[in-house]
């Protein structure tokens, strides 16, 4: 047995389940255990192997009892599109033959490798192929369905609107869209179905305070199985540089990403995947450019689907 060590973040290992569908069989999945769930109910993947790495930072004591659920494990192939000292760790506890990239993000993983694949291409989607050996082909801009979930009706779903999701949240300020060109892109969809997930307080404020401006926003709460059912359902996402919005690239729905202090090194576009870029140069943090986004730019774009 196989498996693929991609403990985080939400986006990174929905981004990297783009290899599942062209292997010739089911595979393991080892991922932090706050990720657990966006992989349940997968075909591809045979058992989910949660780690839970973020509660050993608060108690060293907890590194010893994962280190001996680790050894419990033993798998043939174990292929870390990680490429972090503690991916690389836990597949050198758990494999036989370890295979990473000769340039990983953390250059002293490499050390912990038996296989080292020389990573040449921009965006992440095809780093995984080749970590895996894999062609394109055309793959990327028309692959199947990744992401799976128990089926559920939702009320709010308009049978007669087109159903658009907002994905307002993002992990890092500074990949925000600023609340006004929300509220202008409810206005300009003004006959459709808007549909709002938070999460958290902050979130759930500002969720409110756009549906205060515009009567057609609706507001939800969801856990990680219906945010996969809702996307799947709706029609088009508009969402930040976050894991959510990648749920619509992942299962082919219309969907624009918006990047400000990131770009896109991650997906190519396609019929179904558009982004709207304020640089395309660098990631930091400290980059405060998403007052510059222009809900013309957006609009635009959606007129491509």
């Amino acid at each position: 047995m196989d498996t693929i060590i991609k403990l985080s973040s939400l986006g990174d290992i929905i981004h990297s389940l783009v290899v599942l569908p062209k292997l010739e069989k089911k595979i393991d999945f080892v991922v932090d255990e706050s990720f657990k769930d966006i992989l349940q109910n997968n075909p591809y993947i045979n058992n989910i192997v949660p780690v839970n790495l973020r509660a050993a930072k608060k108690d060293k004591k907890q590194l010893w009892k994962i280190y001996k659920e680790l050894r419990q494990k033993t798998y043939q192939n174990v292929y870390d599109l990680q490429g972090l000292i503690k991916s690389a760790l836990v597949a050198r506890i758990i494999g036989n033959e370890v295979i990473g990239y000769a340039n990983p993000r953390e250059k002293i993983a490499s050390i912990f490798y038996d296989k080292k694949i020389k990573s040449k291409k921009k965006f992440a989607v095809q780093r995984y192929l080749e970590l895996f050996e894999m062609e394109d082909d055309g793959y990327l801009i028309n692959h199947p369905k990744l992401l799976f979930y128990k089926d559920r009706e939702f009320e709010y779903l308009s049978r007669d609107k087109k159903n658009i999701v907002f994905i307002i949240g993002a992990s890092w300020e500074c990949k925000k869209t600023p609340l006004h060109v929300w509220t202008e892109l409810a206005e300009y969809f003004k006959n459709e179905n808007i549909i709002i997930p938070y999460v958290g307080e902050n979130e759930k404020k500002e969720a409110f305070f756009i549906a205060d401006k515009a009567k057609n926003v609706i507001p939800v709460s969801l856990n990680l199985n219906d945010l996969k059912a809702l996307i799947d359902k709706s029609d088009l996402l508009i969402g930040n540089d976050t894991g959510p919005s990648f749920i619509a690239w992942a299962n082919n729905i219309n969907n624009i990403i918006l990047y400000g202090c990131t770009y896109n090194n991650k997906i190519l576009e396609n019929r179904y995947s558009k982004s709207v870029e304020i640089q395309n140069k660098e990631i930091n943090k400290r980059l405060n450019v998403m007052d510059k986004m222009d809900v013309k730019n957006i609009i635009k774009r959606t007129d491509e689907f």
